[in-house]
């Protein structure tokens, strides 16, 4: 009973801590609900279970904008623009971020366990906190692993927690992450030229891996390496083409190479095409004619008697 009292102070403590980081009511009420949580001196964690809404740092009140949240993402996923970076946020991920600075944070349906951490204490562990928001901790690296062990226990536990543990717990985490943060990636850190260059790499290898898939899109792939839509835009204007038009290139070279297979011959012509993300036919053939001159019939046919030079 003497622990279920608890419990329950524990959850109202909290949530009146946490009604309290953002100034104003939403128009429509409350977008997330409390599941568990707790709030003592110096320690303040809560699970959230969020409905799809956006979060501005103009919603944070003002005696909160000198501190970080820490967030491991359970279920669902986020986006996040903060720095310049655009991230976005699957279930088992960590992400930092700064109610110091602006930002601007999308949810959807998901739930989430959240620590709050004041900047000052987190300067000591990292120094450069800028550098550590709006990047995704991916949850499957080893020392990441360590961290959300610690959070697994710090949130089961809750409701026994007493301030002296809960203190010390809090002066750990800020090193816990600062060891996450060693094993993800550091492009962040690059001058912008390599930055630029790093997420061109990315976002051609995702758009490589999923070429099959006639869905693929801008949004898709943006989606996909944590870069929003318009970005990706800005980032391929100085190519001699857009995203987009190299994904079709991209699908063509595939059908190609699958037509000068002789072990693909089996093959249809339509099932080539569709393998490669063609969901149209006519439109098919029309781009294979552009680009090489020829209908996909007649360069299979030639192909395979060996009339074209490789």
């Amino acid at each position: 009973m003497i622990q279920g009292t608890n419990a329950n102070v524990s959850r109202r403590a909290a949530e009146h801590f946490w009604a309290q980081l953002k100034q104003g009511r939403p128009p429509n009420g409350d977008a997330s609900i409390l599941l568990n949580g707790y709030a003592g001196e110096r320690l303040r964690l809560a699970t959230f279970r969020h409905a799809p809404h956006v979060l501005t740092s103009e919603s944070i009140a003002r005696p909160h904008r000198q501190a970080a949240l820490l967030c491991l993402q359970l279920e669902g996923d986020s986006y996040i623009e903060q720095h310049g970076r655009y991230c976005t946020i699957n279930a088992g991920d960590f992400y930092l971020l700064d109610l110091s600075r602006s930002f601007r944070m999308e949810t959807r349906q998901s739930t989430v366990q959240t620590i709050y951490l004041p900047i000052a204490l987190l300067r000591d562990a990292v120094p450069q906190v800028e550098q550590a928001s709006a990047v995704v901790l991916h949850g499957h690296l080893s020392s990441v692993g360590y961290l959300r062990v610690l959070y697994q226990e710090i949130f089961a536990r809750a409701s026994q927690l007493t301030e002296s543990v809960a203190g010390y717990l809090l002066d750990a985490i800020p090193h816990m992450l600062a060891a996450a943060l060693q094993s993800s990636a550091s492009a962040d850190k690059a001058p912008p030229s390599q930055l630029r260059q790093h997420y061109k790499q990315l976002v051609r290898r995702f758009a490589r891996d999923h070429l099959g898939d006639p869905a693929l899109c801008a949004e898709t792939i943006g989606k996909g390496v944590g870069l929003s839509t318009s970005y990706l835009f800005e980032l391929f204007a100085d190519e001699e083409a857009t995203l987009m038009r190299w994904v079709r290139s991209e699908r063509l070279s595939r059908c190609r190479r699958d037509f000068e297979d002789p072990t693909a011959r089996r093959k249809s012509i339509a099932q080539v095409a569709y393998s490669w993300g063609f969901g149209d036919m006519a439109h098919f053939s029309r781009c294979f004619r552009e680009v090489f001159g020829v209908s996909p019939r007649g360069y299979r046919q030639n192909a395979l008697f060996g009339i074209h030079e490789k």
